[in-house]
């Protein structure tokens, strides 16, 4: 069988090469005649093209289109926060019609800036509407047509609140949102099928809410999944994708301390089981979309727990795997790491600790190059001699035992997480902080120098720096933080009931290629998927189906076959059950899928 050629994606979205560079204003939802798929456009009729903006480009907006690398036309975009539209009429720079093929697009946004950290979102918006917030996620995956959406956890609402600006009722469960805080198309509210939590808690359409803590706090993975902690007992974590249609529960209890998830991916065996009384209440998810996936579990309870981490494999942590302690208590992490843990590539770990007035040095600190950058192999029974260090010092440390303020102006505790603005190179490490023992709200969010921990300062219009102005909004709680691919802070706050966006100071710009492309003529070289849905069905899969145009003439004694993998440099083999239907210039796949997957269409000929 000769393979001619291949197109590989995943379930999530297209994957396309992009560019982007670091910066705070940035389109994204770019979409092409009103769609996030590829338009083929044999008429070369004009394509409408669409966009949001987290926040006005003062210095403008371009728009290019590119067949290859070579720009063939350039458009003058709008420069409004929110919606953008412009035409274009399918033709070069010098009005000429273009000839057949395929040509991508991107968008080129600009900014003055600001002179100081300033707040983007707007609070009357009601998207930016938060009732007992208790975690927030943006996509930072560049191949994603859901790139830059903002994922919002709602943990509490009983069936009473309701949004003030819109009159709906709040239900427990996602919010999804755009940058620019619209409501995402295909609705803004998901709860992907979880309606009986690891407590036993019951609910219909929308996570059961009796515990407080449904969802608490949120990631979202390199494969595009939004990961979620729910503290109903000891801490599990499940994954959904980015429409929250369907979940997967990624690591629990295994039914061993009262949880009623029971699944086959558990801490149950792990040997510091015996101390879990509070459980894990906060975690982190890294490369996910690669073999060296894992999962960090931030622990409530002290002396023996502190970071642990799991390894994962097709979408959950790995079975039988005991486990490995990555960062111990009882030194320069004093109690517990429940003020959470963010790792970077380089495995180095920041992590937080959430209580306050227990005479903690450090309240944020950072463990670095944790064994020596390389995940050790999982800690499964049969294993020996596994190679692995546990961190006790920090490379810094900060909190009220070296912050001389603390003891007549405390502005720093009771941290809830800690963010950092970049897995490969981050600069700052952000920690959204609760109520203290000497606060009535809480003390806002503090931003410190990831690599010396040192405060950054806010200052106010005149550039006098002020105590309460180190932190962004002093005195209102945050429970949860993240950062964009751009550089911006998202936080949410149960005090002020919403969730806010601030962009640092400075001017600014940044390039976002659009997912969709347009497809003029014949293009017989290249597949193109026109459509990806997901329909959940019972125990945790989902039907799903792909469309895409073929060649417009497909060669005799050739065919389409799909392949997967459950990662995207694995080994790909067929999908069992695939039915097809359709000519081949439309085509549709149908299958079962119970995890995520990475999956290629191969054109294929017996000849």
């Amino acid at each position: 069988m000769k393979i001619l050629r291949f197109l590989p994606f995943i379930v999530a979205g297209i994957l396309l090469s992009t560019f982007s560079a670091r910066a705070n204003v940035y389109a994204t939802d770019i979409k092409l005649n009103g769609s996030l798929s590829t338009v083929t456009d044999s008429g070369a009729s004009p394509v409408t093209i669409t966009y949001r903006l987290n926040q006005a480009a003062t210095l403008g907006v371009t728009v290019s289109i590119w067949q290859g690398a070579t720009s063939v036309a350039t458009l003058v975009g709008g420069t409004n926060f929110g919606l953008n539209t412009v035409v274009w009429g399918v033709t070069n720079s010098s009005g000429t019609a273009l000839t057949s093929g395929t040509y991508s697009v991107s968008i080129t946004a600009a900014a003055s800036g600001f002179t100081n950290w300033q707040q983007i979102s707007v609070d009357t918006n009601a998207g930016n509407y938060a009732f007992f917030p208790q975690g927030i996620a943006v996509d930072n995956n560049t191949n994603s047509p859901y790139y830059g959406r903002v994922i919002l956890g709602n943990a509490y609402a009983n069936g009473t609140a309701t949004n003030p600006y819109s009159g709906t009722i709040i239900q427990d469960g996602f919010y999804k949102l755009n940058a620019d805080g619209s409501f995402a198309d295909e609705g803004g509210f998901g709860y992907g099928g979880y309606t009986s939590d690891d407590a036993g808690n019951l609910s219909t359409n929308e996570m059961p809410p009796q515990s407080f803590v449904v969802p608490w706090r949120l990631r979202i993975g390199g494969d595009d999944r939004v990961y979620m902690l729910e503290w109903s007992e000891e801490g599990a974590i499940v994954a959904f994708d980015m429409q929250v249609t369907t979940n997967q529960v990624v690591l629990d209890d295994g039914g061993a301390f009262g949880g009623q998830l029971g699944g086959p991916h558990s801490y149950a065996d792990n040997p510091l089981a015996a101390d879990i009384v509070y459980g894990f209440i906060n975690f982190d998810v890294t490369s996910t979309e690669t073999t060296n996936a894992a999962v960090w579990l931030c622990s409530a309870d002290y002396p023996n727990l502190g970071v642990m981490m799991y390894h994962m494999a097709d979408g959950a942590s790995v079975t039988n795997d005991d486990g490995t302690q990555a960062v111990a208590t009882g030194l320069d992490l004093a109690l517990v790491s429940s003020g959470g843990c963010t790792v970077d590539t380089n495995l180095d770990i920041f992590v937080g600790e959430t209580r306050n007035g227990e005479n903690a040095v450090y309240d944020a600190m950072v463990f670095t190059n944790w064994n020596m950058g390389v995940l050790p192999p999982p800690d499964i029974a049969d294993a020996t001699g596994l190679n692995y260090s546990v961190s006790n010092n920090v490379e810094w440390g900060y909190g009220c035992g070296v912050d001389i303020t603390c003891a007549t102006n405390p502005t720093f505790e009771k941290v809830e997480d800690v963010v950092i603005d970049s897995r490969t190179s981050p600069t700052i490490v952000a920690c959204p902080m609760g109520a203290g023992n000497d606060d009535t709200n809480g003390s806002g969010i503090r931003l410190l120098d990831a690599k010396t921990g040192a405060i950054l300062t806010v200052t106010n219009l005149s550039g006098d720096v002020t105590e309460s102005l180190t932190n962004l909004d002093f005195n209102q709680e945050y429970n949860c933080a993240a950062w964009d691919n751009v550089g911006n802070l998202y936080a949410a706050s149960p005090t002020r009931n919403v969730w806010r966006a601030w962009s640092p100071p400075g001017t600014n710009t940044n390039t976002t290629v659009a997912v969709p492309q347009v497809v003029l003529g014949s293009v017989s070289s290249t597949l193109q998927i026109t459509g990806i849905s997901a329909e959940p069905i019972a125990g945790g899969c989902s039907i799903v189906t792909i469309t895409f145009n073929g060649t417009t003439t497909l060669p005799v004694g050739t065919s389409y076959e799909l392949e997967g993998s459950s990662t995207l440099n694995g080994t790909y083999s067929p999908v069992i059950g695939v039915v097809s239907s359709g000519t081949s210039g439309a085509i549709q796949m149908t299958f079962t899928s119970c995890s995520t997957q990475f999956y290629e269409i191969k054109e294929t000929s017996d000849l």
